[in-house]
């Protein structure tokens, strides 16, 4: 339909509400969680599907003057995302030419790609992936790369005609130390322009798309969920693989557990020769971080203690066991683990051992670090901070 033509501000106003109110209504129909505290979360779920959607559809959707915007975070959280990343997306064209200005802390890390469409809409395309480590950075962790279709010398990212969006993942790995980093984006050539006011038409068009990229990914993230859930065996690691619609540096695995309350579950793997790894706690339905701030619901290698043997065991469980690496469960009886291998020379699979609650140390060498009630405080106010540096600045 074109809007720009047929239907004023109004009009798409109330096509945009009407759509909303259907992708609401999916969430009480066949395929997605029916109890009550599942369908809170599948509201709250679809909210921020819809925030986003307006964020990239109607508020940052101009690649003449783009900007970047964090597209996924504590709030925004969707397409399990790895909560030591801050997530970056600026809007860009093969028309254009961009420079990219940064800073990152010495020894941080970023992965930025050029890309096209949604893995949830099924329009995910690469077109080129580079890391910090591929740009000449300057002593003072500053840099600057050119971002265009035509090749250019020097720190690079080439685009084509198929992209629409340059994609950042920023990596912060100790939550107590490092500092967030910055990025700009500039089109070459925009200095004294300025943007309009919204085209009646463009802006109806911008909301339907702001609707579509909502409902589809509340559907595709809840089936691919329930789909992983059904093919998988529970309590049993899987993967490293790499993923198309990712990271090709992001080596990636999972495990799909069941805990009943007096259950545990001890996870043992050799320490991987990587840049930086991690696990993370998943909600089953809406594919969501759970509360990181304020529980231990992921862990990476800066915040991992691993044993003198070379490898490190993880503690699964729905209350503190007293172990350093405690994963949180948050109650949560059935959720998912996802572990990412970043930059990695060895990709080893993580085994799982289902124990009773009361039997754990008998599971843990005696050098196993150990937490405290104090200690344990400590560490989630370290959380707490890193995650207001992160995401309320």
């Amino acid at each position: 339909m074109d809007h720009e033509q047929t239907v004023g501000p109004a009009a798409a106003w109330r096509e945009f509400c009407d759509r909303l109110k259907a992708s609401g209504d999916r969430l009480v129909g066949d395929g997605f969680p029916s109890g009550a505290s599942d369908q809170a979360e599948g509201y709250r779920h679809l909210s921020r599907l819809l925030i986003r959607g307006l964020l990239e559809q109607v508020e940052f959707a101009d690649p003449a003057l783009p900007s970047f915007y964090r597209h996924n975070d504590d709030v925004m959280c969707w397409g399990g995302p790895n909560v030591d990343n801050t997530y970056w997306r600026a809007p860009v064209s093969a028309d254009h030419v961009y420079r990219i200005d940064g800073w990152l802390p010495p020894g941080a890390l970023f992965v930025v790609q050029s890309a096209h469409g949604e893995m949830h809409q099924g329009t995910m395309g690469i077109t080129a992936e580079r890391s910090s480590d591929d740009f000449d950075v300057e002593a003072d962790g500053s840099f600057s790369f050119e971002v265009s279709a035509t090749h250019r010398d020097g720190n690079w990212l080439p685009i084509d005609a198929h992209t629409d969006h340059i994609s950042i993942r920023e990596y912060v790995a100790d939550w107590a130390n490092d500092e967030p980093g910055r990025f700009l984006i500039e089109r070459l050539g925009s200095n004294g322009q300025h943007s309009e006011p919204p085209v009646p038409g463009e802006l109806a068009e911008a909301l339907l798309r702001a609707a579509a990229w909502a409902d589809d990914g509340l559907v595709f993230w809840n089936q691919l969920m329930e789909g992983g859930r059904q093919n998988s065996t529970p309590n049993e690691f899987y993967g490293p693989f790499s993923s198309a619609e990712g990271a090709a540096a992001v080596g990636y695995g999972g495990c799909d557990f069941k805990l009943c309350p007096d259950e545990a579950m001890v996870v043992t793997c050799d320490v991987p020769e990587a840049r930086y790894w991690s696990f993370v706690v998943y909600s089953y339905g809406w594919f969501e971080s759970l509360d990181f701030a304020n529980r231990t619901v992921s862990l990476n290698s800066a915040q991992i203690a691993a044993d003198p043997d070379g490898r490190f065991r993880l503690v699964v469980a729905h209350r503190d066991p007293g172990v350093h690496n405690w994963l949180d469960t948050e109650g949560r009886s059935e959720a998912f683990i996802a572990f990412r291998w970043v930059m990695s020379a060895t990709m080893p699979t993580p085994e799982a051992l289902m124990v009773p609650f009361a039997e754990i140390d008998q599971h843990l060498p005696e050098s196993t670090a150990r937490s405290t009630p104090r200690q344990r405080a400590d560490q989630i106010a370290v959380r707490r901070r890193s995650r207001a540096l992160r995401f309320r600045r």
